[in-house]
């Protein structure tokens, strides 16, 4: 994608916010897990980025940032903004905890008030844990790091 198509999709995901505002909606949550769109730019197993979009962390989160920006600058003010992020890729050089808690303080400051914590699903070569409430370690570092209450899906 070009520069100019990244900015084209900031400007879908806030018309899209204004559609759900005008429809009724109550809450808005953007979806930035699994191997979608904003979470492959995120994730360096993904993202092989060498301009203002990939490399460094604060690159590879710039486009979620602006979403955030973007779609709160289109909804009210007091309209619940929730994110669903993979807190861990599972795979080795991937995206980890740490970065989910400062992924986390930067997308409060954008304007996210909520965090859902889920994992996985970037690489087929992912080594996931899976146990009853394996997401709930993730929703902890970034509560205990008093950033957000996360909800647990798990």
């Amino acid at each position: 994608m070009t520069s100019d198509e990244i900015a084209d999709i900031v400007d879908a995901f806030a018309a899209a916010a204004r559609r759900a505002v005008v429809a009724g909606f109550k809450l808005m949550e953007i979806h930035a897990a699994h191997g979608y769109l904003l979470n492959e730019f995120m994730t360096p197993l993904a993202n092989q980025r060498s301009d203002q979009y990939g490399g460094s962390f604060e690159n590879r989160i710039r486009l979620t940032l602006e979403t955030i920006r973007a779609i709160r600058t289109v909804i009210p003010a007091e309209m619940p903004l929730s994110m669903k992020i993979s807190a861990a890729d599972w795979a080795a050089g991937g995206w980890t905890i740490e970065d989910s808690v400062l992924l986390a303080i930067e997308a409060k400051k954008a304007g996210v008030d909520l965090i859902v914590c889920s994992s996985g699903s970037v690489v087929a070569h992912q080594k996931v844990e899976f146990k009853p409430s394996f997401q709930v370690p993730f929703a902890e570092q970034v509560k205990c790091r008093q950033v957000f209450r996360p909800v647990l899906l798990g």
